[in-house]
């Protein structure tokens, strides 16, 4: 775990993580939703994300702290890598998608508005994260990880690289579509709903990897039924420092 912390913040990463942004950059010219004022708002969104590695950093203290069971058993480790994997990301998923509803009640939305601040939605948009966020999104993947013990070594890279991806994707401004792989994934047509303006704190679309949890749990909006190309943002007007901390 301290391995895969220290490849996160790593040089190697942050190349990895702008490599992958220049070809989402490369995308949204070539297909883009709508047009972004991208020099109004990159700087800023470099703002977020240097905050968010700082978050990181800090929540990784905080969670390493906290008491999480271990209930990989004999039988259970002797299963093949391949299908505790696909186990995991389905818990880590479910879990991650009641996550993502308990930010979006009253009491705790203050902690997520932040993400839902940007009215520009791009690649770069969703690395905004509060502190207490932070923290928040960390348990779900603390509570599936004992399920794919033990771990190969490269196994936390790849898993990093993964999230690079998914959040990445998710936020795109791109016009490509497919109802079929909706069906599974969430892409950035089903995400773009989630972000919506007039949707707000009340939600839909929380799927993070995959969209059943919103079918199946009454909170799926269809994007072809949604005119999802904004505008995006939140209703309230609040300073950005105070959505960075969660209050």
């Amino acid at each position: 775990m301290v391995d895969w912390l220290a490849n996160f913040i790593s040089l190697e990463w942050l190349a990895i993580y702008w490599g992958i942004g220049l070809l989402f950059f490369a995308l949204e010219y070539w297909w883009p939703t709508r047009q972004v004022l991208y020099r109004q708002v990159f700087l800023q969104d470099v703002a977020a994300f240097t905050t968010y590695q700082i978050f990181f950093i800090f929540a990784a203290q905080v969670t390493s702290r906290i008491p999480f069971p271990h209930y990989s058993y004999g039988h259970w480790r002797a299963l093949p890598f391949a299908f505790k994997l696909v186990v995991f990301l389905l818990v880590l998923d479910g879990l991650a998608y009641w996550m993502h509803r308990l930010w979006h009640t009253p009491w705790v939305w203050p902690i997520h508005r932040w993400h839902h601040a940007p009215t520009e939605l791009y690649w770069l948009a969703g690395i905004r994260a509060s502190f207490p966020q932070v923290v928040l999104a960390s348990i779900p993947y603390l509570l599936a990880f004992p399920l794919l013990k033990p771990v190969p070594s490269l196994f936390f890279p790849i898993y990093s690289y993964l999230m690079i991806l998914t959040n990445n994707w998710m936020h795109m401004n791109v016009t490509w579509q497919s109802r079929k792989l909706e069906w599974l994934f969430v892409t950035p047509r089903y995400h773009r709903v989630h972000h919506l303006k007039e949707i707000g704190q009340a939600g839909a679309n929380f799927g993070v990897l995959f969209t059943v949890w919103d079918r199946l749990f009454g909170t799926y909006a269809d994007p072809e039924q949604v005119a999802s190309i904004g505008p995006y943002g939140i209703q309230e007007t609040m300073h950005p420092v105070r959505m960075a901390i969660g209050v």
